[in-house]
């Protein structure tokens, strides 16, 4: 499909969070509100808040007492609290029910967050071509045109009904797959309100950034088209960090680069120079986003891409000592637990990364990873206080940690499908189960033999995906030292060409582990504070990388059972040719005498 042709929704659910308690308690419907998180200090801080409270100057990140001053009829609603962490989990359900009434009605729908949506409808558009639709002003009842600013709902639809017209009788510029967007957009979004009560904004564009960009300009409960004509009048007055991919550290970088402002400001730049400055892959994509191109398609996606959990600790509440860091890595670890486990049996896949983020009083964000090769509450929280106790400046023997935590979290993600992730004991329980099940029936070791090929055969297939490397961003390597995402810092997983299929054994699978990866993983002569030793070897290995290096001696360990269940089989077999020859001989004396 040609990208000039494509047409991107965004949808996103206004003040979602405040929707969702109103849809619990109708009686503050129309009425300001907000959603406070934790009730510990000045009426906790909000985190969300309709557009009644924010009239008054209320706005999210205030203290509920402070808005409270400035609204003296604000109503908090409080998130609810499980091990003292907030429970989100009503918010994720009423996101379901959205993306329920999304999925049935599009093909193309990727979730973006718990309240966003893009939506290709180009396909959609296309088939509404063929039936030849009358429009009117009627059928866009809540829609603008981002080109203009209108003060008035007549100024609104005088404006409106002459691009509607010019697009029907003439389409020289290409707008009529737009509008035609818009109505397939107005359609959902009144149907959304129908089914989950939730009302919610959009924006029509050529593609995503520009869609998300277009979306937060006539809120609430309107929708916003981004035609080709509007992008240099636009850009020229937006803010390089308000552009999605360049918020944060990256548009602070291009704005310093480059000592613009704007995004348009920007258009004076050949694309040698910004390639020169950024790299050829981002340089590249600047020029293009500069002139409204962009081509990042909508994946169907429906699922997060991670599953995380996390808990501020600020001032009195920080976190200095390793008791109160290990309470909280299990209790933030039970969250993730259930959640992974829910998402596991609803979406059939499992996480194969663990990440934790925490930030010390002295203002370092430290990002750790490493490997999830169980689900296990117990098991997360003791990866996580592993990491995070390598950053103790205090004695190992100390109680006390320095310097102290004000924030953690952990989140789990790099999903593979269930059926193909396995963790280390998963993929030998079948050699397990035969060691504890032999039996000299004959019938017995010949099934044996056959479950050991299908064996071998899926232990292979799980190695692949066990080493998969992880998939690189969009962008290139300029916006990827700048960007912040639960994916910052990741282990490197390692992988050798497959030079010959025949070697699926697990002597050969870990034969890698003993030569090459557990040597890197292992440094004898190294012993500090990031370094753990195992019980086992001796050895001292990384912290982060010690639950791969304990299940490197389960698997061993199986391995020297397995080698004794096979000499069993072995021999069983030679006993049993023995008993066949031994019958053959038999029959053939008995002939031979007759």
């Amino acid at each position: 499909m040609n990208i000039d042709h494509r047409v991107i929704a965004l949808i996103d659910m206004d003040c979602f969070y405040v929707q969702v308690e109103q849809r619990l308690q109708p009686e503050f419907l129309g009425k300001p509100c907000g959603v406070s998180q934790y009730y510990t200090w000045k009426g906790g801080g909000l985190i969300a808040v309709n557009y009644e409270a924010r009239d008054f100057g209320v706005k999210r990140g205030m203290r509920g007492e402070q808005a409270k001053e400035l609204c003296p009829d604000f109503h908090i609603f409080h998130v609810q609290e499980v091990n003292g962490k907030a429970n989100l989990n009503r918010y994720r359900d009423a996101s379901a029910d959205v993306f329920r009434v999304l999925n049935a009605n599009f093909k193309l729908v990727e979730k973006a967050s718990i309240d966003e949506a893009y939506i290709d409808l180009t396909e959609d558009v296309q088939k509404l071509k063929d039936k030849k639709l009358q429009l009117t002003i009627n059928d866009f009842s809540t829609t603008h045109l981002a080109g203009f600013t209108t003060k008035t709902e007549d100024e609104r639809i005088e404006i409106l009904n002459k691009w509607l017209n010019d697009c029907q009788l003439d389409d020289e510029k290409r707008n009529y797959d737009l509008l035609l967007g818009a109505h397939l957009v107005e359609q959902i979004r009144k149907k959304i309100k129908d089914e989950t009560g939730f009302f919610c904004s959009a924006g029509i564009a050529r593609n995503k950034i520009l869609a998300k960009l277009c979306c937060g300009f006539n809120k609430p409960k309107k929708q916003t088209i981004f035609t080709q004509s509007d992008i240099d009048h636009i850009f020229d007055k937006t803010p390089v960090q308000k552009i999605q991919g360049l918020g944060g550290k990256a548009g602070e970088r291009v704005v310093e680069l480059f000592q613009v402002e704007y995004i348009g400001q920007l258009r004076k730049y050949s694309l040698d120079m910004l390639q020169t400055s950024m790299g050829e892959k981002d340089g590249c994509w600047l020029f293009n986003l500069i002139r409204g191109i962009e081509t990042t398609p909508v994946s169907n996606r429906n699922l997060y891409k991670s599953i995380s959990a996390s808990k501020n600790f600020p001032g009195k509440t920080c976190l200095d000592t390793i008791d109160k860091i290990r309470t909280w890595c299990h209790n933030l670890a039970e969250d993730v637990f259930n959640r992974l486990e829910k998402d596991r049996a609803e979406n059939k896949r499992r996480a194969k990364l663990l990440t934790v983020i925490c930030t010390l009083a002295t203002n370092e964000t430290i990002t750790r990873s490493c490997p999830i090769n169980e689900y296990s509450i117990d098991r997360f929280a003791n990866d996580t206080l592993r990491i995070l106790k390598q950053y103790n400046k205090n004695s190992l023997t100390s109680n006390i940690f320095t310097p102290v935590i004000h924030h953690i979290g952990i989140s789990a993600g790099k999903f593979l499908d269930n059926i193909n992730t396995k963790s280390i004991a998963d993929l030998f329980s079948k050699q397990t189960t035969k060691i504890e099940t032999i039996i000299s029936t004959e019938n017995i070791i010949n099934c044996q033999e056959e479950e050991e090929e299908d064996d071998n055969e899926e232990d292979n297939n799980t190695e692949e995906n066990i080493l998969e490397k992880p998939t690189l961003p969009i962008q290139g390597d300029f916006f990827r030292k700048f960007q912040k995402s639960d994916e910052q810092t990741k282990i490197q997983l390692k992988s050798e060409n497959k030079t010959t299929t025949s070697s699926s054994s697990i002597t050969s699978f870990f034969s890698r582990y003993t030569s090459n990866e557990n040597i890197l993983n292992c440094s004898p002569n190294k012993i500090d504070d990031h370094y753990i030793t195992c019980s086992k070897c001796h050895k001292s290995i990384l912290i982060w990388n010690m639950p791969e290096h304990e299940d490197f001696h389960y698997a061993h360990e199986l391995q020297i059972e397995e080698n004794k269940t096979n000499s069993i089989i072995k021999s069983s077999k030679t006993i049993k040719r023995k008993n066949t020859n031994q019958t053959l001989d038999s029959f053939i004396n008995k002939k031979s005498k007759m």
